[in-house]
């Protein structure tokens, strides 16, 4: 799979001392609390920026174009990984062990996080308006959540339920997309939470012979054993149908989706992609760090919240905090702004690491602050919240008194 530049781990960013010195001198009220009082802020936040810097419209142009390329380098291992999901399918119902339910189950794992460190990459790609509707349509084919697994499959208590008992519905991958979200949203036959059903099964007891080939009978392709396996099949082509048109339109040569972006001037594509960035963070990364255990997660049946929004989280934070600079917090921020950009990715990344997967089952406060601290990073990331000098940092003005 091709390697997708980037940055350290959000953990490694600071180093030790200059950790503690700014742990020392800034507390935010998602990690720092003292003892009687409630947690401190040293930033002001959502007042807007003094004065948004000029951008170096050539530095802008190189970095801009290097977003583009890593966005293209990012969706490639994307659609590598849903072709290795489709494989793994493949191998599953030709022979249906616990083995190959596994391997399909970890192919699965792996796509699905690949595609979510892309999803910063494909807002940016559909960000004009005239490119939403078609960004819109291509992310909720892949990536429509939450699922309902009675409209796919047999659910306790209901067993005629779903597509697979459903023999009205003739089993072809155009079917399946006429049938996604046809009456409610989480009425989703394509996609990767649609497969995760498949696989991991409605309650999550998926076992490797509910995929067993059945014959006998006059039409043994209309029993529900068989008609899941093509249901499982249809999904997965699916996946990879969506995952290589997508990637086929990325190259930064001349086409629909590069020319909006490329039309701008160099700073204007820095400023799109930090108001992308800063969309994404409210309206995708938000929705999927619940307010309470009582909330839809993404996956709970794979469990694999956590590590999605941890890949999307360490995309963006690749983009700004690069390892060796010249990210777009260089472009964008003032040194106190990116130290403290920093910090806030290193401990949402500590936090979400301690939490459960999926997410839903994790500490409410955890979750509370995990909200703040996604909420802070986006004050950071427009300019708006303002980081003041540390008191250590000022330089002491002396006073000569006049003589006479």
């Amino acid at each position: 799979m091709t390697e997708v530049p980037a940055g350290k781990p959000l953990c490694d960013l600071i180093r030790g001392a200059s950790l503690l010195a700014l742990t020392a001198g800034l507390l935010f009220a998602t990690g720092c609390e003292r003892k009687g009082d409630e947690a401190q802020t040293a930033v002001e936040v959502d007042k807007p920026a003094v004065s948004a810097p000029a951008i170096d419209e050539a530095a802008a142009d190189t970095l801009s174009t290097a977003l583009w390329q890593a966005g293209q380098a990012q969706v490639i291992d994307a659609e590598a990984a849903a072709e290795a999901l489709t494989r793994a399918v493949t191998r599953l119902l030709e022979s249906p062990t616990e083995d190959h339910l596994e391997a399909a189950k970890l192919a699965w794992l792996d796509a699905h996080r690949e595609l979510a460190a892309a999803l910063p990459y494909i807002r940016v790609a559909f960000a004009p308006a005239e490119l939403q509707d078609q960004g819109r349509e291509i992310m909720l084919a892949l990536d429509s959540w939450p699922t309902q697994a009675g409209y796919l499959d047999t659910v306790p208590g209901y067993s005629s339920s779903g597509i697979v008992n459903d023999t009205a519905i003739d089993l072809t991958l155009a079917n399946l997309r006429k049938q996604h979200r046809l009456t409610a949203h989480e009425e989703a036959s394509t996609g990767y939470h649609a497969l995760e059903v498949m696989l991991w099964g409605p309650t999550s007891e998926r076992n490797a012979s509910d995929f067993a080939q059945a014959s006998g009978g006059e039409k043994p392709q209309a029993k529900a054993a068989n008609r899941r396996r093509e249901l499982t099949r249809l999904i997965a082509q699916g996946i990879g149908e969506d995952s290589r048109r997508l990637a086929a339109r990325w190259p930064l040569a001349a086409n629909d989706l590069s020319q909006p972006f490329l039309a701008q001037s160099p700073s204007g594509r820095i400023r799109a992609v930090r108001n992308a960035h800063i969309a994404f963070l409210r309206d995708d990364v938000l929705p999927r760090v619940p307010e309470s255990s009582e909330s839809d997660v993404e996956s709970g049946r794979a469990a694999d919240s956590k590590q999605a929004v941890l890949a999307m989280l360490r995309t963006i934070q690749a983009n700004w905090l690069p390892e060796g600079g010249g990210g777009m917090a260089d472009l964008l921020l003032d040194p106190r702004q990116q130290e403290a950009l920093a910090f806030n990715f290193a401990e949402l990344e500590q936090r979400l690491l301690k939490m459960e997967d999926p997410i839903e089952l994790a500490a409410p406060t955890a979750l509370h602050r995990s909200r703040q601290q996604v909420e802070a990073l986006i004050g950071l990331m427009s300019g708006n919240t303002q980081v003041p000098p540390r008191q250590e940092d000022m330089t002491p003005v002396s006073h000569t008194e006049s003589e006479g």
